[in-house]
C-alpha cells in the first residue's frame, strides 16, 4: 500500500504567489509534514519565495534563472527532483480541503493496478475519455469511462491533481515544446502509451482560480493548443460542451 510519508507534492507556479502559498498552507494543515517541491518560473519580483518565505520553508522551491519555461518544464523539473516513489501533481490555485481523502487514494491506488489515479475537482474532473473523430483528424474531449470498481472509474484523461509513480511520469514526462495547453496532450500520450488512467470520485481538491491579466496571456496562448494538434495529426479538437478549435 502506498504510504502517506512516500509521496511528494509537486506544484509549478507563474505569477500567483499568494495562490501558491494558500495551496502550501492548506497541505500542511491536512496532511502531517508534506514533502512538497515547488517551482517557480515567474518574473523575480512576482515570485512565491520572497513574497511567503515562512511558508516556502515548508517546501523545496526551484526558482529557475530562466521566466516562462512553461508548464511542461517546470513539471518536469519537478518530478525530476522527486525522491519518493509516488508523486502528486498539483495546479498552483489548487486548495486542499477535508474532503481530500489521500488515504482513501493510497488504500486504492495499488489493488486497482492503476499507474495515474486523478481526484475530482468540485464539481469537475469527472472521468473524461480522448476520441479520435473524421476518420482520426478531430480529437474529442468527452465526458465517458471505461469501467468501474464502486468509486473508481477507469477513463483517458483526469484532472491536474493525480497521484502515480514517480517512474511513471518520468517516462511520460510533458512535452516541453508545449507552454501551455498541455493537459489533453499529457494523457493522449499516457493513452498511447497504454497507461491505466482513472479518477476517484470521492476525492476532492478545490480548484480556487486566480486570475490576472498577465496570467491570462500566458495561459491562452493558442500557437500551443495547435502545436499540440498538429503533433498527433490532428486538424481539429472537439470540447465536451461541442465547441470546435482548430489546429
Amino acid at each position: 500500500m502506498v504510504q502517506l510519508s512516500d509521496i511528494t507534492f509537486c506544484i509549478k507556479t507563474i505569477h500567483r504567489p499568494w495562490s501558491c502559498h494558500r495551496l502550501v498552507e492548506s497541505l500542511c494543515k491536512h496532511i502531517a509534514a508534506p514533502k512538497i517541491i515547488v517551482v517557480d518560473d515567474g518574473q523575480p519580483d512576482r515570485r512565491f519565495l520572497p513574497a511567503y518565505p515562512e511558508t516556502a520553508a515548508k517546501c523545496q522551491v526551484i526558482q529557475l534563472a530562466r521566466v516562462d519555461v512553461g508548464v511542461g518544464v517546470g513539471r518536469n523539473i519537478a518530478v525530476d527532483a522527486v525522491r519518493t516513489e509516488h508523486m502528486f501533481l498539483l495546479d498552483d490555485d489548487h486548495v486542499i480541503t477535508g474532503n481530500f481523502n489521500l488515504d482513501r487514494l493510497c488504500d486504492r491506488f495499488d489493488p486497482n493496478e492503476t499507474d495515474i489515479l486523478g481526484v475530482r475537482q468540485g464539481s469537475g474532473g469527472r472521468p473524461t475519455m480522448l476520441s479520435r473523430l473524421m476518420n482520426g483528424k478531430r480529437i474529442w474531449i468527452h465526458r465517458g469511462e471505461t469501467r468501474r470498481n464502486g468509486y473508481v472509474a477507469w477513463c483517458d484523461m483526469s484532472s491536474n491533481a493525480f497521484l502515480a509513480r514517480t517512474k511513471t511520469i518520468r517516462t511520460l514526462r510533458w512535452d516541453e515544446e508545449i507552454k501551455t495547453f498541455e493537459h489533453w496532450e499529457f494523457f493522449y500520450r499516457a493513452k498511447l502509451a497504454e497507461l491505466k488512467v482513472a479518477v476517484a470520485g470521492d476525492c476532492f481538491v478545490k480548484h480556487a482560480h486566480v486570475e490576472s491579466e498577465d496570467y491570462r496571456r500566458l495561459r491562452k496562448r493558442a500557437k500551443y493548443r495547435s502545436m499540440g494538434l498538429r503533433k498527433h495529426g490532428f486538424h481539429s479538437m472537439r470540447y465536451p460542451g461541442g465547441g470546435i478549435v482548430r489546429a
